[in-house]
């Protein structure tokens, strides 16, 4: 049996978020990984722009239980209980192979935040908002 079959999926993905400097935390209530940008603490991470990372199965299951499907999903936050999604950030390839997911799915959510980042600094804006909420009110007319 693989050393890795007891460990949580949660783990392994907060590890492979870990690795690239993507801050994340497992939401218990709901299951699922939050990932949020660095620059914001974990208790505003819902508040603003996140990336939620599931598997169809719960995260808090063995990674032996792992049957593939794990996705991540960007939402922009409306203080902390209204969501609004934005994009699917990745969408795993089939197969059961929660390593090479999990680090994909990382990279993707990496790379996402980064995109993010330097769209909001390219616009010139000085007005002295923050990143999101520029976002915010580009997206709360559609949702």
């Amino acid at each position: 049996m693989n050393n890795l079959a007891a460990i949580p999926v949660a783990a392994v993905l907060l590890h492979a978020l870990a690795v690239l400097e993507v801050p994340g935390f497992l939401e218990l209530d709901e299951d699922f990984v939050i990932a949020h940008p660095p620059h914001l603490p974990q208790d505003k991470a819902l508040d603003s722009e996140h990336i939620i990372l599931c598997t169809p199965a719960y995260v808090s299951s063995p990674a032996a239980q792992y049957t593939g499907g794990l996705y991540a999903m960007a939402y922009e936050g409306y203080d902390g209980s209204d969501y609004c999604d934005i994009e699917r950030v990745y969408e795993a390839q089939p197969g059961w192979d929660l390593m090479a997911h999990a680090a994909a799915c990382a990279k993707a959510v990496a790379d996402w935040f980064a995109a993010r980042q330097t769209t909001a600094e390219g616009s010139g804006d000085d007005s002295g908002a923050d990143d999101t909420d520029e976002v915010r009110t580009s997206t709360t007319e559609v949702c």
